[in-house]
């Protein structure tokens, strides 16, 4: 057959160049007849090749990272760059609680043992939080105190292995899925010893020798998971029936999170492994389970692979500390990373780490202390990495909505609701919330026009919102930056807050405001509801700059549960921006849209 230039592989493109070469040949005269055996030959012949050449296309494709489509070949890949993707990560609780003897004891200490914790119900479903190590503290006067005990979210599984050299393809292979691979624990039992050798778990081979005790991880298929350990070169290599014994926890992933009641139901014993016979628990305090989070997704594993790949081992660079950042701590809804130079004033020598977490505000002092940890072992020179909490400017909008009620059957309240759903689903879809992230007003009227063919026109307006927590009792200076210009010239004040109480009022609600440049202490009367100046001048307001700065106020009770004080300015623009360490977001649930019939 003559060479033909292939230029589509498409069936019908493919039949018309078997045709040409038929009309080359005398020996066949009916394939161009659509009825004739001969030309449903061709057919065949095309579809073979179609088919071929698209199964060759898409294996080709599992090939690279970038077009890869089955989760098992994107991993393949990622491995190849030294990248393992995260696993699912159980959620991360700390319980403070206290155990009383009923009866007198002689025990000295008293051991939580590993496996176990707590239970807790959550949206109709039981879940167990468990201690992954012993947890002990003394016993005094009859009682134990526990404190900050680290529980997580999950079944504690055991799997054994028994070590077969003769066996060259003996692979150990865990049981299960939905594996916390930071949960696994190793330990080797030479043959008929008693005694176990901890193996942890390496992620290179960076300080692995031949004596090494570690072990490798690998994602397999079906989202399972393989121990791989040393050769004698690389880590020590296992002696013949050894035997294996890995523990892990196997989680439900961030279902959990927000959990913080619980009930106790572990195993307690004393320094003898003794349990008590009878005795009371009581859960002091506990800080909220959050950090749960689903296996690394096909499309993370892309994006993560090749950053952390270039990061090779070391924190240097603005991407070297995100991808880091976002190995050790899973749960990154957003992170941004700036040098010490940018910031006012400049600190020259550290760089600054802002986190915000999916599913919450802030991150947690242990969080936060893993990631520095985590990170130390790949700092350069004297670099100070720093975490710093994100400073959230919110965004909250005051809609009036004009409709045409002749051509519509919604009601006001069905078009305001109407508004309100459109509205968040832009807000979701247009990458608005995030470090460095933009509000543009034009666009957001314009969706509230576009929501309903009934709808004339809006009249919006949009206010700027910092909640800030006091220090309770102490005399402190506040400032707070909304890196946006106020706007000095509206009718009214430009400042805001919720009631707060102050050491010098104890039995009022005060509030603040902005006259003149000055931030004004002042009261409601409570017949005449007129504002009660009771201090001309407890700060000033940067109206350029956007910056309050508060002196020596002292305040011993906030607005909400939590203390938290809400301050409201007028933004000079109605276009808000974000940047450094201020998270960008937008309060749809605190912003007001209400439709008026015309």
């Amino acid at each position: 057959m003559p060479y033909a230039q292939i230029s589509n592989l498409d069936f019908n493109d493919i039949k018309v160049v078997l045709k040409e070469y038929m009309r080359t040949q005398s020996d066949f005269t009916d394939y161009d007849f659509e009825g004739s055996v001969l030309s449903n030959l061709l057919d065949v012949l095309a579809y073979n090749t179609y088919y071929t050449a698209f199964n060759t296309n898409m294996a080709i494709n599992e090939l690279f990272i970038d077009s890869a489509t089955i989760r098992d070949n994107v991993v393949a890949i990622a491995r190849q760059l030294g990248y393992r993707p995260r696993s699912i990560t159980s959620s991360t609780a700390y319980v403070n609680f206290t155990v009383e003897y009923a009866n007198p004891t002689t025990d000295v200490e008293l051991i939580l043992r590993k496996g176990t914790g707590f239970v807790a119900s959550f949206n109709n479903k039981i879940y167990q939080y468990i201690t992954p190590v012993d947890v002990k503290t003394q016993v005094v006067n009859d009682v134990a105190t526990f404190t900050n005990v680290l529980v997580k979210e999950g079944t504690q599984i055991e799997n054994q292995f028994i070590v077969n050299t003769s066996n060259k393809s003996q692979r150990f292979i865990l049981d299960n899925r939905n594996i916390d691979t930071d949960t696994i624990q190793v330990e080797v039992f030479a043959d008929g010893s008693s005694f176990s050798e901890p193996y942890l778990l390496a992620d290179n081979i960076l300080d692995v020798t031949s004596t090494t005790k570690a072990f490798f991880l690998n994602e397999i298929e079906d989202q399972r998971y393989e121990l791989i350990f040393g050769d004698g070169v690389i880590g020590k290599k296992l002696d013949d029936q050894a035997l294996i014994v890995v523990r892990y926890v196997v989680t439900n992933g961030p279902e959990a999170n927000g959990i913080r009641t619980f009930v106790f139901s572990g195993i307690l014993e004393n320094e003898f492994g003794i349990s008590p016979l009878s005795f009371d628990t009581t859960i002091n305090s506990t800080v909220a389970a959050t950090g749960g989070e689903e296996i690394e997704s096909i499309q993370s594993v892309k994006y993560s692979a090749p950053k952390t790949f270039g990061t090779q081992n070391r924190a240097v660079t603005v991407s070297d500390y995100s991808a880091l950042v976002r190995n050790a701590y899973p749960s990154v809804g957003d992170i941004i990373v700036f040098g010490g130079e940018d910031q006012d004033p400049p600190q020259y020598g550290k760089v600054f780490i802002s986190v915000k977490p999916r599913d919450s505000a802030y991150l947690t002092s242990f969080s936060k202390q893993k990631i520095l940890d985590e990170l130390k072992k790949y700092a350069v020179a004297s670099i100070q990495a720093e975490i710093v909490d994100p400073s959230i400017l919110y965004v909250e909008l005051n809609s009036k909505i004009f409709y045409n009620s002749s051509i519509t059957d919604l009601t006001a309240s069905q078009i305001a609701a109407l508004v309100t759903k459109n509205f968040q689903s832009y807000i979701e879809r247009s990458d608005t919330e995030k470090f460095n992230g933009k509000f543009r007003f034009s666009k957001a009227v314009s969706v509230i026009d576009d929501s309903a063919k009934a709808i004339n026109s809006n009249l919006t307006t949009v206010k700027m919102r910092k909640d800030f927590y006091p220090q309770l009792n102490s005399t402190t200076y506040y400032e707070i930056c909304f890196q946006n210009a106020f706007d000095k010239d509206c009718d009214g004040p430009t400042l805001a807050t919720t009631a707060f109480r102050v050491t010098e009022y104890p039995n009022f609600d005060v509030y603040l405001e902005d006259r003149d440049g000055k931030i004004v202490l002042y009261r409601l009367d409570a017949i005449t509801g007129e504002k009660v100046v009771l201090d001309k001048e407890v700060g000033d307001i940067n109206y350029e700059k956007g910056e309050l700065m508060m002196y020596d106020l002292t305040i011993i009770k906030g607005s909400f549960f939590d203390n938290r004080i809400s301050v409201r300015v007028n933004p000079l623009s109605y276009d808000i921006k974000a940047a450094r360490e201020v998270y960008l977001d937008v309060d749809v649930a605190n912003s007001t849209f209400i439709a008026y019939k015309e």
